[in-house]
């Protein structure tokens, strides 16, 4: 029986959504269903995908959301998890063999979590460099832990908190950086858990996200802002400003690599 459902979604990944499949079917655990969302490709991404998955059997599903942009993505796969927990992936990220065996044991050991997050390294777990972003990561979860420190490729969340929470709808956040909103209204049903071997490996093919992210000044901002003020600061405060620069969660789909 599966206890987590992962929904991967995925615009034009050919080259990459394989490996991400492969890794994913790698797993350690098998308790999980795969669930992959095309939003609308027109590449041989879903063919790819369906043929690194098929050691997974009727463990992988592939479904087609043709409303284009990545949160309409999540929430047509959201719609369709039955698991008590969720992860959500991206299509450019390597996961080591232990990453769901991982969270379902962080939501075990703590039943107060609506939220385990995993920490983005670019090098060996080994590597100074890995070990060294692994502790600021830590050090910043601990001490700011009600804010988000990963990004959506690292994320999973207990399905009825993330469902209560209003999910991922666009009626509610049409912009980017919607993993760190959907954190916001997740956190007021639990807290987020980290652990400093619960990693993933996103890929570096990004070579400029300023067109799609936060300015230095709106990410300080919510570092610092207190918890009172979250609601002010994303839907007044951010919202507006990721408006009037056309953030909206489609501009994802404009890839520069």
């Amino acid at each position: 029986m599966s206890n987590v459902t992962v929904v991967l979604p995925f615009f034009n990944e050919q080259g990459w959504v394989g490996r991400t499949v492969q890794s994913l079917a790698a797993q350690g655990n098998h308790a999980f269903r795969l669930l992959l969302v095309d939003n609308g490709s027109t590449d041989e991404g879903a063919a790819e995908a369906a043929q690194a998955g098929e050691i997974l059997g009727d463990r992988l599903q592939i479904v087609r959301c043709s409303i284009p942009g990545k949160i309409n993505a999540m929430q047509y796969g959201l719609a369709r998890v039955e698991t008590p927990l969720v992860s959500i992936c991206d299509a450019d990220t390597f996961y080591p063999p232990d990453y769901i065996d991982r969270i379902v044991t962080l939501f075990a050991a703590d039943p107060a979590a609506a939220a385990v997050m995993a920490i983005d390294i670019y090098r060996p777990l080994s590597d100074p460099v890995s070990r060294k972003r692994i502790e600021f990561v830590m050090r910043k979860s601990r001490r700011f832990a009600a804010k988000c420190h990963a990004g959506g490729y690292a994320q999973a969340f207990r399905t009825d908190c993330l469902r209560e929470a209003g999910g991922f709808d666009t009626d509610l956040w049409p912009y980017v950086l919607e993993d760190h909103e959907i954190v916001h209204r997740v956190g007021r049903f639990g807290h987020s858990v980290y652990h400093p071997d619960h990693v993933c490996f996103p890929s570096e093919r990004r070579t400029s996200r300023e067109s799609v992210s936060w300015t230095r000044f709106e990410r300080l901002l919510y570092r610092y802002m207190p918890s009172a003020g979250m609601d002010w600061y994303f839907y007044r405060f951010l919202a507006e400003r990721l408006r009037s620069r056309k953030c909206h969660g489609t501009a994802l789909r404009e890839k520069t690599w």
